[in-house]
């Protein structure tokens, strides 16, 4: 298809078809110009019928003179006043970093009492951002704002997200996954899920999900301290081995190639101070298992180095990572802690983590498992390219070492929260209207404060489609979060709010 049989020719005949509105100065001034026309006319009027029954004048000097005095009372220099008024204000406003490209959006500017906004790249970082960890015991949360290359940005807490989100307390697994990141279903306009791990088929346990009582401890490090360097690079060391991503200059995007999601990991391994490109070039790779959106995983094999421990002699290590459904099947232990070593390894909870993927799915992140494993050198041919089978047909059934859970998303801005809080301080509504899933915007809604008592939910793009338009208009009073939202939505939702006597402004 081309022309406006595409996606984008159909977005450009919807915004074509937009009614403007003129602002509130261009209608007053519509308004006195009427007034003016009606006044000049009359006076013209009555001058003409002066100058000629008056002052005995000619029909054709009367009428000279009423149009001299007509012109005369036109005020030609209204436009000018206007029009160096709008400049002078879009001056200001370049001057605080402003940029308005039509003069009388000056004005609207300050009317506007909701604006709507998009999400990716315009409220959050564009970035996607490993912002916690997950291992059997521990909870670590990564400052995915810090620009410096220490192990600190990494901190234990136990309570970072660490119970399901309000709306999604009473439901099921399965469903919860359907709200969020994780899901295998892709945004509204793609055709494909954005997350390459998407979890496909994960269900409440047939026991309920019931889960051991937990233990707490101080393995490797109490609550609110920072675990080692070394415990970062053992425990991450999956997620950059198993990995044909190259990190961009200075841990930037720039330059980078490869996944976000799996880009993500290396970001955050580069900025707790780890040297990727040592840690690549000790353990190269010596067989491997491709990813395929078919099985959901890639796997590599390594030859040992210090990160893995002793008593490796002999054998080669394994790194799995993938979508966390299929990786949990494929997972006979846990590793303790996160730590590495067989003294560390015990049966896996999958209760557990069945429940962690849900948790931080619910929270609007995306989840993916790192796992590893060993075997002797004389099951493998250096250079094998390796089926699937290797890691999920294995003989003696499920045999991975479940490390930790990496929760990621795109980050909100830092300077947006303040730029929100001062909206609302000047009586200003926030809207997110995007295409990403509900979980995800609401969690983002949550850190943004555009989320609270007031507007707690959300609704999304089939929920509008199926609303009529007296439907819509009571909706968009009360939530301010709009997901899985289409070009057709958006449009629907600034009519709607601008039904309702709202003054819109759009952005993103």
């Amino acid at each position: 298809t081309t022309g406006d049989h595409t996606e984008i020719g159909t977005i450009n005949a919807l915004v074509s078809k937009v009614e403007k509105k003129k602002t509130n100065v261009l209608k007053q001034i519509d308004t006195v110009s009427k007034w003016l026309a009606f006044f000049i006319s009359i006076t013209a009027v009555i001058t003409f019928l002066v100058a000629k029954f008056r002052t005995g004048m000619s029909a054709i000097d009367s009428v000279s003179t009423a149009l001299v005095c007509a012109v005369a009372m036109i005020p030609e220099g209204l436009e000018a006043i206007v029009t160096l008024t709008y400049a002078w204000a879009v001056s200001n406003m370049a001057k605080n970093n402003a940029i308005i490209r039509a003069l009388p959006a000056v004005e609207t500017l300050g009317s506007v009492t909701v604006i709507c906004s998009d999400k990716t790249g315009t409220l959050t970082q564009n970035v996607m951002s490993l912002t916690a960890f997950v291992t059997s015991n521990a909870r670590y949360r990564n400052d995915v704002n810090s620009s410096d290359r220490v192990n600190t940005n990494f901190v234990r807490d136990d309570s970072y997200m660490a119970e399901r989100a309000n709306h999604q307390l009473q439901r099921s697994v399965s469903q919860v996954i359907k709200d969020g990141p994780g899901t295998n279903e892709p945004r509204r306009g793609h055709a494909n899920a954005s997350n390459h791990f998407a979890i496909q088929s994960l269900h409440t346990p047939a026991d309920g999900g019931a889960i051991a009582e937990r233990v707490s401890d101080s393995l490797p490090v109490g609550e609110g301290e920072s675990p080692s360097t070394d415990y970062i690079r053992s425990a991450l060391a999956g997620g950059v081995l198993c990995s044909k991503c190259v990190l961009g200059a200075g841990g930037t995007r720039e330059g980078e190639i490869g996944n976000p999601t799996e880009l993500s990991i290396l970001r955050a391994s580069y900025f707790a101070g780890i040297d990727i490109d040592k840690l690549k070039k000790d353990a190269p790779v010596v067989a491997e298992v491709p990813f395929s959106s078919e099985y959901k995983f890639m796997a590599t094999v390594h030859n040992p180095t210090e990160v893995d421990g002793p008593g490796m002699e002999g054998n080669y290590v394994v790194h799995a990572k993938g979508a966390p459904d299929r990786m949990v099947n494929y997972c006979a232990y846990q590793a303790k802690a996160g730590l590495l070593g067989e003294e560390y390894k015990e049966p896996i909870d999958r209760n557990y983590w069945i429940e962690q993927i849900a948790v931080l799915s619910s929270h609007g992140l995306r989840v993916l498992a790192l796992c590893r494993a060993s075997l002797p050198k004389d099951k493998i041919t250096p250079g094998d390219q390796l089926g699937p089978e290797f890691v999920n047909e294995n003989p003696e059934g499920p045999w991975l070492t479940l490390v930790g859970l990496c929760a990621i998303m795109d980050p909100p801005r830092a300077e947006c929260v303040q730029a929100i809080r001062e909206a609302h301080g000047a009586g200003v509504r926030v809207a997110m209207i995007t295409g990403d899933h509900k979980d995800t915007a609401v969690a983002i809604g949550h850190m943004l404060g555009i989320v609270d008592e007031t507007y707690n939910d959300a609704l999304t793009g089939p929920q509008l489609d199926e609303m009529s338009d007296d439907d819509l208009r009571q909706a968009v009073l009360v939530n301010n979060v709009f997901a899985r939202a289409s070009p057709q939505n958006k449009i629907r939702i600034v009519k709607a709010l601008q039904a309702e006597g709202q003054i819109a402004g759009m952005t993103g």
